[in-house]
């Protein structure tokens, strides 16, 4: 069955809508049917043409697998987590610095003054 867009565009209200184009639809089997969407082409995995139900043969549908999926996704997440676990220590690195901060009292920020001028005496004696 092939639907005009010219009569769609008759029925619907002006400048609401997506712009529909006629588009191919192609499944993994081989089979290829016409339709409309906003889309120029869409690839599906499982057809009327190829799907149980439709044709009344037991078939697996299931091509990648459900464990290879599995792990896949696995093995991308372990990867994300890893690169956000750099960053995080990148960052944590940039904001600890050299010098961190901390509050001093008077006579610690004498006796540091006085231990930094002691090593700049000796290292230009």
């Amino acid at each position: 069955m092939q639907v005009n867009p010219g009569i769609l565009h008759f029925v619907m209200k002006k400048d609401i809508h997506p712009k529909l184009n006629t588009c191919v639809v192609t499944c993994a089997c081989g089979n290829t049917f016409t339709t409309v969407s906003t889309l120029p082409s869409i690839t599906v995995e499982i057809c009327s043409a190829c799907h149980p139900f439709y044709t009344g043969q037991s078939k697996f549908v299931d091509t990648e697998g459900r464990i290879d999926k599995f792990s896949r996704r696995l093995k991308l997440a372990e990867e994300k987590k890893k690169k956000a676990d750099e960053l995080k220590a990148i960052k944590s690195s940039k904001k600890k610095g050299p010098e961190v901060l901390k509050e001093m009292t008077l006579k610690e920020m004498l006796q540091k003054a006085k231990a930094e001028e002691e090593s700049k005496k000796q290292s230009e004696e």
